[in-house]
């Protein structure tokens, strides 16, 4: 498979399974804050790793989550998968005091730790895994079946 294309924000938008002019809106609200940057007259480009925010964001959005919540925790996320590439999984680590931030899922001590496990300085009171080699796969996926379609509009 060859190197994956970047995406505008409407071929992002099939992609991802999200409706391109609600994403417009939370990105110019600020709920989604690591779209790629642009400037006027110039397509939002997507690389891969920014597919993975956006698949993340419509997916927890689509779990319930408020999009706010969803673009703090999938920016995070992302942000935690470019910088570890071979990372199979991703987790995002929340404290009771609000502090949350994203690592590698093999540096997350095990639940049994928890007591005794101080991240960040702080306790741990949540963790969510995921499957972030599962959620490059998907994308690529369709990505290739994008490249089909993406025409001089796109």
């Amino acid at each position: 498979m060859s190197a994956l294309p970047k995406l505008t924000t409407k071929a992002a938008a099939r992609v991802a399974s999200i409706d391109r002019d609600r994403l417009n809106e939370h990105i110019a609200a600020g709920r989604f804050n690591c779209a790629p940057e642009t400037v006027p007259g110039r397509a939002r480009l997507f690389d891969p790793d920014d597919m993975i925010a956006l698949w993340l964001f419509r997916e927890l959005m689509d779990d319930g989550m408020d999009a706010s919540r969803a673009g703090r925790i999938a920016c995070s996320v992302a942000n935690a998968a470019r910088h570890a590439p071979e990372a199979p999984a991703i987790s995002y680590v929340e404290s009771y005091t609000g502090v949350a931030s994203a690592i590698s899922a093999d540096s997350v001590p095990s639940p049994s730790e928890w007591d005794t496990f101080v991240f960040n300085g702080v306790d741990i009171r949540k963790v969510t895994t995921f499957r972030i080699s599962k959620v490059r796969e998907l994308i690529a996926h369709y990505t290739e079946e994008e490249r089909s379609i993406i025409g001089e509009n796109d």
